[in-house]
């Protein structure tokens, strides 16, 4: 085996880095946030392709990138494929399956899935639930997640329970992150550093001092300054 310099490592590290990070990103959020069987296995084969480099120092780069970028072209075709097709969607991922209806447990299910009580119990814990006489449906996602929706008699009310009008609302816009001005948010509200040095100024603040400070829909602005726990609008 070829002796590497020990400076060149950490190159490649960064550069496999990079390449993992780019085949995740082109791949989509759902990669990181809902794998489904074929996304694991998928994510699998890319971690240790970025390895190979690693462990045997004959095997150069550019194989690694074609490797992986094969992985991805793939991925973007299977995923295209199940956009299209029902069946071949159920065929990759398999279909969700209903564990509680109507309260009661649908054992066959479970034992089909080899899913056991303690794994059910535990995963409705997560969701807060405690009681399975208390769970309307509960859904085994392809993703390995479980779906709970409640009773409708102990379910919390809600505005349209009580017929009470609310307001549409909008998610805050941030203004300041870590005391830089958040340009984005600016341009959307049609403001500009100026009217936002003065808004922190009339309220005791430096922009610099400020972690983070963001408007709601009704036009307030909350401000959490740096090393402070609470905030003030």
């Amino acid at each position: 085996m070829p002796h590497i310099p020990v400076w060149q490592f950490p190159i490649r590290v960064f550069v496999l880095y990079l390449a993992v990070m780019l085949s995740l990103r082109i791949m989509g959020k759902r990669e990181i946030g809902q794998l489904s069987v074929f996304d694991f296995v998928v994510s699998v084969m890319i971690a240790e392709l970025s390895t190979l480099p690693m462990e045997d120092t004959e095997v150069p780069l550019y194989k690694s990138f074609i490797a992986i970028g094969s992985l991805v072209l793939f991925q973007i075709i299977v995923a295209f494929l199940q956009i299209k097709s029902h069946r071949f969607r159920h065929f990759v991922d398999g279909e969700p399956s209903v564990l509680i209806e109507h309260g009661m447990v649908k054992d066959r299910e479970m034992k089909r899935l080899r899913y056991s009580t303690h794994d059910l119990m535990t995963q409705l814990r997560e969701k807060g639930v405690a009681n399975i006489a208390d769970v309307e449906f509960a859904i085994l996602e392809t993703s390995g997640q479980l779906s709970v929706f409640p009773k409708a008699d102990v379910r919390p009310l809600t505005a349209r329970d009580i017929g009470q009008p609310v307001k549409t609302e909008i998610i805050p816009l941030p203004l300041i992150a870590d005391g830089v001005p958040v340009a984005k948010s600016l341009g959307i509200l049609g403001r500009d550093e100026a009217w936002l040095e003065a808004e922190m100024k009339r309220r005791g603040y430096q922009v610099t001092d400020v972690f983070h400070a963001a408007m709601d829909s009704e036009g307030h602005i909350s401000i959490d300054g740096r090393d402070s726990s609470g905030g003030k609008s």
